[in-house]
């Protein structure tokens, strides 16, 4: 593999040039009219580079500027798309509109700074290359980089087991399509499927659903739910499943997984209704599956590597760098929607504009408020009780948790997401302090 990066900080390119000498021939640059020049002595000797890296913001000539020289000139020298260079643009900030633009100019890929290993390994294996990996052991013989671009590599290649939604979250949809659906036609495809039947009583009779008094049949808790929350609850089962485990260390993570991401969810869905969207149940399942990602990659590192401590920081955040655009992928292959897919993608991006999808930002509001109702991903102390903070990684679930009326203020009036969606501070207060017990004790029930 021949690789040009193109980068005008140099402590930057010095940086990923270290992190990929080992993948391939690497030529490092730092401006566009340099690059433009290492392009033109690459096609004259006829041995064209496979892979560019190329920084968003330079002087001069700018990194989308030169994106979209590459493609035209690719273009007018009737290059087949299939042989054409992969550009992967590098970006300090996590801008989605930055990286629209840059995928409308044709670029391959996309990463934020800093660039690490296995965010590399991820996107170079998504485009079809097989990248070297030169680590040391984190833990037991074990490089945690190694393990998860073996995973990624396996995943591409068609040898990992992608999970399955059962049938009856489909059979549902195609009901709720039809002009008069029935709740009779409902329990028919419901009591098909004896765990998911099973549930629904339980999770009616719940604070999320409950009425006056309690429902003893199937029947009586489809007509609470009503034909539209059924499907949802159905998806969330569904979506339950694929967070179980026999392993009791990876079960414990799993657990914590599922209720943040039902939280999620939850939110998701209460402040989608307080803007009048319809889609209110297909919110709930993106929010359900947005971090599915990282669900899968800790299941098969597990079944790869048993041995080794799920729970152990350095391998959570090797897992977190590249969650989201593993679960787009993920998501991707098993056939969800391009909406989906961006939720897995982009939940955790800073900013936003005008144009971003509702749902995208509905999404990401919530999972920017479950870890202050106690349902994120939480710092924690290792064994030493030496604090470390690496953002929404570890899961507390914590029952005397109360929440803080200023500090939930300050942290929405810092999320842009809050204004591009026209939701006021103390009503979004209102609605999470409404749901927040409701949310401990629903999670439980599925």
């Amino acid at each position: 593999m021949k690789i040009l990066i193109v980068d005008d900080e140099e402590i930057s390119r010095t940086i990923l040039f270290s992190k990929m000498a080992h993948m391939g021939t690497c030529v490092a640059v730092n401006s566009a009219k340099a690059a433009l020049a290492e392009l033109d002595k690459a096609q004259t000797k006829k041995h064209p580079f496979d892979v560019i890296t190329l920084d968003v913001s330079m002087p001069g000539m700018g990194g989308q500027e030169l994106l979209e020289h590459i493609r035209k000139k690719e273009a007018l020298d009737k290059i087949p798309k299939n042989d054409r260079v992969k550009i992967l643009m590098i970006t300090a900030r996590m801008n989605l509109g930055t990286i629209n633009a840059c995928i409308k100019r044709g670029c391959n890929g996309y990463l934020t700074k800093p660039v690490t290993q296995v965010q590399l390994i991820q996107s170079l294996s998504q485009m079809g290359f097989e990248p070297a990996i030169a680590e040391k052991n984190d833990q037991a013989g074990i490089s945690y980089n190694a393990g998860v671009a073996e995973i990624i590599k396996r995943f591409y290649s068609g040898k990992i087991r992608l999970p399955v939604f059962p049938s009856i979250v489909k059979e549902l949809e195609a009901l709720l399509a039809d002009k008069d659906p029935c709740v009779d036609d409902l329990a028919k495809i419901v009591e098909k499927d004896l765990l998911i039947s099973g549930k629904l009583i339980a999770i009616a009779n719940s604070s999320l659903y409950k009425g006056l008094d309690d429902v003893d049949s199937l029947n009586g808790a489809l007509v609470r739910l009503g034909l539209k929350h059924t499907l949802g609850v159905c998806s969330a089962l569904a979506t339950r499943n694929l967070f179980d485990s026999e392993n009791d260390a990876l079960k414990t993570e799993m657990d914590a997984l599922w209720v943040h991401s039902f939280a999620v969810a939850t939110l998701a869905r209460r402040l989608a209704q307080e803007k009048g969207f319809d889609n209110l149940e297909s919110i709930f399942l993106m929010g359900l599956v947005h971090d599915i990602g990282k669900m899968l990659l800790m299941k098969v590192f597990v079944d790869m590597y048993p041995d080794v401590c799920i729970s152990d920081k350095d391998l959570q955040l090797v897992i977190h760098e590249i969650h989201t655009t593993f679960g787009g992928v993920l998501l991707k292959k098993m056939h969800f929607s391009k909406h989906f897919i961006k939720i897995a993608e982009f939940h955790h991006w800073e900013q936003s504009e005008d144009n971003t999808d509702k749902e995208l930002l509905v999404v990401s509001l919530a999972d920017s408020l479950a870890s202050e109702l106690g349902f994120g991903f939480f710092s924690k102390k290792d064994e030493n009780n030496t604090k470390f903070e690496e953002g929404d990684l570890y899961l507390e679930i914590n029952d005397e948790f109360e929440l803080d009326h200023d500090k939930i203020m300050a942290k929405l009036s810092s999320l842009s997401t809050l204004n591009f969606l026209g939701l006021d501070p103390e009503k979004v207060f209102s609605i999470i302090a409404q749901i927040h017990p409701m949310i401990k004790e629903t999670s439980r029930a599925f």
